[in-house]
């Protein structure tokens, strides 16, 4: 993303929105996600195989639903964006805001019972929220390029520790069943 401030122009940093739009697969394709509307369990278990493995299962199924939705949004976005209109990309934003939203509710949502995915959900929750700031951002008529690339290594950050929470996780998994 460090290319996209090379990049920076008179236009709305459109290139930085393309990316931002690009971003959002990536993001919440980073473990496994279905949506419930049920509370949050009060208590999680901890190092428990078969919990972590249902749960990573839950979260990969919303986020394979939520990267289909993102993919058509992209598709819908990217022509008024690359236009520069400033009306149109004002809507993309409030749009991609409450995709966000929506998402994070849905994650927020999601009846978990391992520790172990539920720290996943939390930094998934987190990058989303990074990237839509990262995307308004972009969108402003006057960009602060400080706060991009702040935003953008908190992404980067954010993402491998979410990498790492699920290789333990499914490190955890792999150690019992090689008990078993």
């Amino acid at each position: 993303m460090s290319l996209i401030l090379d990049r920076l122009s008179g236009h709305a940093m459109k290139p930085l929105l393309i990316a931002c739009l690009c971003l959002i697969p990536w993001l919440t394709s980073a473990c496994k996600p279905s949506t419930q509307n049920m509370p949050q369990q009060s208590s999680l278990s901890h190092n428990q195989a078969v919990d972590i493995q249902n749960d990573i299962s839950r979260l990969h199924n919303l986020s394979q639903r939520q990267n289909q939705e993102s993919a058509i949004f992209q598709q819908e976005a990217l022509p008024a964006i690359r236009s520069g209109n400033s009306l149109q990309i004002a809507q993309i934003i409030e749009d991609m805001q409450q995709r966000v939203h929506k998402f994070n509710s849905e994650l927020e949502n999601l009846l978990l019972s391992s520790a172990e995915v539920d720290s996943i959900r939390k930094k998934m929750m987190q990058s989303n929220q990074l990237s839509l700031q990262l995307a308004q951002q972009g969108a402003a008529k006057r960009p602060d390029t400080q706060k991009i690339i702040q935003l953008q290594q908190e992404i980067e950050q954010n993402q491998q520790q979410i990498s790492h929470l699920t290789q333990n996780a499914q490190a955890k998994i792999s150690q019992a069943a090689n008990m078993s």
